[in-house]
């Protein structure tokens, strides 16, 4: 089996790969598995100072596969289970790196995907970005922390409206909102990230991971018990009618295997 995740590195910056282009770099547990792993090697080395998260594809990533969530309810009650939680572990490494973690957002980043470009500390995107919500359109509830890391940088009621009403954000919405931190052609997006990371760089390495430990601080402390709680809604939801029709109606209707969420 080809990997999903690769880990690179130059002049002191990790370069974390989303590479399975051909499923649009869709969430399932091998890819969380692959990028904890990746995420755990470099917390264990002291060479590193930024990490740039990135992807192979027109796409970021697609989030979860319906077809394969489809097919692994039917299986088991326990699958979704055991893919939201490997994606939980994943979400909580990230965010307990202790250096910053800059997404470089090409294209769709969708439900899960989306999620994983919120857990990340700063987003650079190109102008053909596209943040899909995608959840409520499948009768379900988010994944990855999106509800925490929405509401925590957009406030309840704005995080609220875009879960529930919203489809998708596009780059330059998503940066008004800051979420993204800047926007760019498609042809300068790896110049742009590159640059923020040299940015970051030319602060001294402790004063990074102290000030990002403190920003940090009071959120995370919360962030473990917040995807538990996210987790459990997600799966109140998975179990309706509804949701089972909305998939099976999108597997149906689809000529690809990939989907807007977990």
């Amino acid at each position: 089996m080809e990997s999903k995740i690769t880990l690179t590195s130059s002049d002191d910056i990790a370069f974390v790969t989303l590479v399975d282009e051909a499923r649009a770099n869709s969430i399932d547990t091998v890819f969380c598995n692959e990028l904890l792993g990746a995420v755990h090697d470099i917390e264990e080395s002291s060479k590193y100072r930024v990490v740039i998260l990135q992807a192979r594809g027109k796409i970021f990533s697609a989030g979860g596969d319906l077809r394969q969530i489809s097919d692994g309810l039917k299986r088991s009650d326990s699958f979704l289970d055991s893919l939201i939680s490997a994606l939980n572990a994943t979400i909580v490494a990230m965010r307990r790196l202790p250096i910053p973690v800059i997404a470089c957002v090409q294209g769709a980043a969708a439900g899960a995907g989306f999620s994983l470009a919120m857990a990340c500390d700063l987003v650079v995107a190109s102008n053909a970005a596209r943040f899909v919500v995608g959840y409520a359109k499948l009768g379900t509830s988010s994944d990855g922390g999106l509800s925490f890391h929405l509401a925590r940088r957009l406030g309840s009621a704005r995080a609220l409206e875009i879960l529930l009403t919203r489809n998708l954000l596009s780059a330059d919405e998503a940066r008004q909102l800051g979420l993204v931190q800047s926007v760019v052609d498609p042809a300068s997006l790896q110049d742009a990230s590159l640059a923020l990371a040299r940015k970051l760089m030319d602060v001294p390495a402790a004063a990074v991971r102290e000030m990002k430990s403190l920003v940090g601080m009071a959120a995370e402390d919360h962030l473990e018990r917040h995807l538990e709680e996210e987790k459990r809604a997600f799966l109140r939801c998975a179990s309706t009618d509804a949701f089972a029709q909305r998939v099976a109606q999108f597997v149906t209707n689809s000529d690809s295997p990939r989907s807007t969420s977990t």
